[in-house]
Formats: C-alpha cells, sequence, structure tokens
C-alpha cells in the first residue's frame, strides 16, 4: 500500500488504526481536526513517534500528570533543553530526574493516549503516506502496535459509557468523603486530587492542575465513585465560558447578523489596519460560521500575528504576574476552568512565558487569559 487518505466520516477513527495495523505499514500518519493536529511515524504497524500541537498531549505534560515531574522541574528541564539541543527524555534521563524505564514507559502512554483520543473524532481528515524504509527515530526506541491501540480503544467504548452516566461533563463539581477513600500517600494522585476537590473545583479544573488526560482522570474518579468516596456535588457546575470566548463575542456587533463571507472581509479590513485582536476574533467566528480555506488561512495568519503581539506585550522583557485580588475572593468569582488554573500557577517568582510554558494549555489561549486578567484589573504585571 503506498498512500491512504480520506474523512473521518467515511472511515472511523478505529477503522483505520486497525486497518493500518493489520497490514503492518511504515510510514506517516497525519491527523487533523479544526486547528488539532497530530503526527505518528509508523513501522511494521507499531506507532515509534508521535506529536501534537496540543499541549496535554506534550510528552512533559505526561510526565507531571502521571506524578513523574513536577512543574518547576519541567520549567528546569526546558530551560537545559534550550541551552543543549537535546530531547527531553535524554536530558531527564541524564540529569536523574527521571530513570530510563519510567521514560520509555511515559512514551508508550503518550503514543496510546494520543492516538485513542482521535477514537472519539466524529470529523477530521487523515493522511497515511508509506514508506519503503523505517523512519529514523531521535531519542529513546519505543514502539506500540496499532492493533493493541484498537483493543484498547474497543475496551473504553463501554468504559466511557459507565464513566458519563456518572460524570456528565467536565463542569460539575464534586464531593468527597475521605473516610471511604483507599490509604494514600503524600503527593500521590488520590492526595491531589482530594486537595483539589476540597478547593471546589470542576473535573475539567482538575483535569488542568493534574495536566491530566480525560481518560486517566475520569476513570480514576470512577473507581473512586464506585467506592462511595467521591459524588457529583449538587452545586452549581463551574462555567464554561472563558475570557478568551468573551473577547471574541465582544469583538463587534458584525459576527451576530453578517454572512460569513461579510466577517471575513471585516476580519481581513482589521488585520490590514493591525487590529489583530479583532481581526482573529472576527477570523475564527467566520471559520466556525462557515469553515474554507480562505477563513483557515485568515484564522492561522491573524492567530500566529496575535501570538508574537501578546508575546511582545506580555513577556518581552520576562513580566511577573501578581494577584490583586485575595485568593479568597478568587473562589467566589466566576472563572473557568483554564482562569482558575493559570491564577492559581501565579506565585510571585515565576514570569508570565514560564507558566505558558508548562501549562496544559495552548499557548495563544494561555496569553489571551493573561491579557484578560490584566484588563480586568485581577492581575499586575512587574518587569523582571
Amino acid at each position: 500500500m503506498r498512500g491512504l487518505s480520506g474523512d473521518f466520516s467515511t472511515m472511523p477513527p478505529k477503522d483505520l488504526v486497525v486497518y493500518l495495523g493489520n497490514r503492518r505499514v511504515t510510514g506517516a500518519l497525519k491527523l487533523h481536526r479544526g486547528d488539532v493536529h497530530k503526527q505518528l511515524e509508523l513501522r511494521d504497524g507499531h506507532v515509534v513517534s508521535a506529536s501534537s500541537n496540543q499541549p496535554r498531549e506534550f510528552f512533559g505534560q505526561f510526565l507531571i500528570n502521571m506524578g513523574h515531574l513536577t512543574e518547576d522541574q519541567l520549567e528546569k528541564a526546558f530551560a537545559t533543553q534550550a541551552q543543549t539541543r537535546v530531547f527531553l527524555g535524554k536530558i531527564l534521563v541524564m540529569t536523574g530526574l527521571v530513570p530510563e524505564p519510567t521514560v520509555r514507559s511515559t512514551l508508550s502512554h503518550k503514543f496510546r493516549e494520543m492516538l485513542l483520543d482521535v477514537f472519539h473524532w466524529e470529523d477530521g481528515t487523515f493522511a497515511f503516506e508509506a514508506s519503503d524504509s523505517a523512519p529514523e527515530v531521535a531519542g529513546l526506541d519505543v514502539s506500540v502496535d496499532l492493533v493493541d491501540i484498537h483493543r484498547e480503544g474497543e475496551f473504553r467504548e463501554t468504559a466511557w459509557q459507565a464513566i458519563r452516566a456518572v460524570f456528565p461533563s467536565g463542569s460539575v463539581r464534586l464531593t468527597i468523603d475521605e473516610r471511604k477513600m483507599p490509604e494514600r500517600k503524600p503527593g500521590s494522585m488520590d492526595e491531589r486530587i482530594v486537595t483539589l476537590i476540597k478547593e471546589g473545583l470542576s473535573i475539567d479544573g482538575l483535569a488542568l492542575a493534574l495536566h491530566a488526560t480525560d481518560f486517566f482522570l475520569y476513570q480514576r474518579l470512577y473507581a473512586l465513585y464506585r467506592l462511595d468516596a467521591v459524588k457529583v456535588s449538587e452545586l452549581e457546575p463551574e462555567p464554561e465560558t472563558a475570557v478568551v470566548e468573551e473577547e471574541e463575542q465582544d469583538a463587534g456587533v458584525i459576527g451576530s447578523e453578517s454572512s460569513s463571507d461579510e466577517v471575513l472581509q471585516a476580519a481581513q479590513l482589521f488585520l490590514d489596519a493591525g487590529n489583530v485582536r479583532d481581526a482573529e476574533a472576527l477570523a475564527r467566528r467566520a471559520h466556525e460560521m462557515s469553515a474554507s480555506p480562505r477563513s483557515a488561512e485568515l484564522l492561522k495568519t491573524a492567530q500566529e500575528r496575535l501570538v508574537v503581539e501578546l508575546r511582545r506585550e506580555l513577556t518581552e522583557p520576562p513580566r511577573v504576574p501578581a494577584l490583586l485580588v485575595p485568593p479568597a475572593n478568587l473562589k467566589a468569582m466566576q472563572l473557568s476552568a483554564p482562569e482558575r488554573y493559570l491564577l492559581s500557577r501565579i506565585d510571585g517568582r515565576r514570569d508570565v512565558a514560564a507558566i505558558v510554558h508548562v501549562s496544559p494549555l495552548q499557548e495563544l489561549d494561555a496569553l489571551k487569559f493573561f491579557q484578560g486578567f490584566v484588563d480586568r484589573g485581577l492581575v499586575r504585571l512587574t518587569a523582571r
């Protein structure tokens, strides 16, 4: 087989994976849905390398998620990587922060989770480009069988049905009965879950604070639910709106009554005039109204320019954020899970770039949140 391409409405992800796995293919598999892009290198039907533009699927995030690394340790490892250009896994092994077997098992976990996440996609596209020779893999040699991933996906379909019957959405809050919790060690996943539930975080908030993938967290919460230690709270769900969305809604009335072409034209005019923030908001709205190659290209351009502008305003030179609101007052405010996560990382020591770099959020989204904090008087930035 030389190649294969299509969309998931005609060939679901799980069918694609077992098809490629049974044929023991070698080559590159590219997966796209909206702004999400993933690429997996395959060798004889095994995943040997995988990359994603989703921060929660970065290798460092998986290490934090599984308790092998702290945010501070990851930040230092990134600094070493920037100086040496050595792959993160090798740096962690060389410095003794993470043993090599742990790095290997975490990479294997990453490969699985990246592909299993795609099993939930109902739309999107794929392209497989076959190769005669096995791809060269930089770093440690790790491989995961596509057929095994397919089997895991079938198991998870049943598991998700049971999980969603208990936890219908990530916005719900939880209650905890510590008397029914299994024995836990300080710093363990269960210990962190207890602390975060007591702080009133939603499941989405837990996922961000723990840097956890959805299934990893939900399956643990479900296990604790079966022990009667965790229940859904009767409190109002955490608001799902966010600063990013509010800014888009406030960009003007154009998007509410105009056609997608008119909104796109307005976005281009704003971009040409140097009003990058409104241009990005309108380009996003136009793309949501009627996605097209033109809207996708304009949105990409606006996002790239907005990232540059926000970096210049918020991180150059390095700026350290400080809360202007008492932490106790933040708990009573209507904040989304990403907002609460970022505000909780403000410690008077780390600058904005450091917080954003190790967060499980897209850089653009995180920077827009910080700009929103400043605009709303929640945070002050001080040059280092």
